[in-house]
């Protein structure tokens, strides 16, 4: 009978504890490298494990953006600026999460201020309510005036 050799936890290198954490949710590189230094690696192991995670494929940003990007963006719950502020805080490039914007923003972003409009009232509450809640929630003008138009005119079905 075999046994399986197991490893302290304070004894994995830096590509093991990389590798455990993309094995739980995909990372950017600097969400994970920010992650490594948080415990202790040292900067050249860091990188060294990063470069071979890269060789081989694991990380890629540019493909982990636009999986997370495409999966925010077809649920339809957040407007295109939260979208970019959650990706940007996981760590991606601006640029990159620029690259992943598809071309009916509008349409989405319509559609996802309608959504949040629904959610949040039941009956149709003063239009400053309506204004302030997609407001905070990053949409446009011109968004939240058709929204709560929509939203009004329809009695938020």
């Amino acid at each position: 009978m075999s046994r399986r050799r197991t490893i302290e936890p304070d004894t994995k290198t830096a590509l093991m504890k990389a590798t455990d954490l993309l094995a739980r949710q995909d990372q950017s590189e600097r969400a994970l490298k920010r992650k490594l230094t948080a415990r202790k690696y040292a900067a050249d192991e860091i990188d060294e494990a990063l470069d071979k995670l890269k060789q081989h494929n694991y990380l890629n940003d540019e493909e982990t953006c636009a999986r997370q990007f495409e999966r925010l963006y077809d649920d339809g719950k957040l407007s295109l600026k939260q979208i970019y502020a959650k990706l940007l805080g996981r760590g991606f490039d601006g640029a990159l999460i620029d690259k992943q914007v598809p071309s009916d923003v509008d349409e989405h972003e319509r559609a996802a201020a309608l959504r949040a409009l629904r959610a949040k009232f039941r009956a149709v509450p003063e239009d400053k309510k309506m204004w302030q809640h997609l407001s905070y929630r990053g949409f446009d003008g011109e968004t939240i005036a058709f929204a709560v138009n929509e939203f009004k005119n329809n009695l938020g079905r």
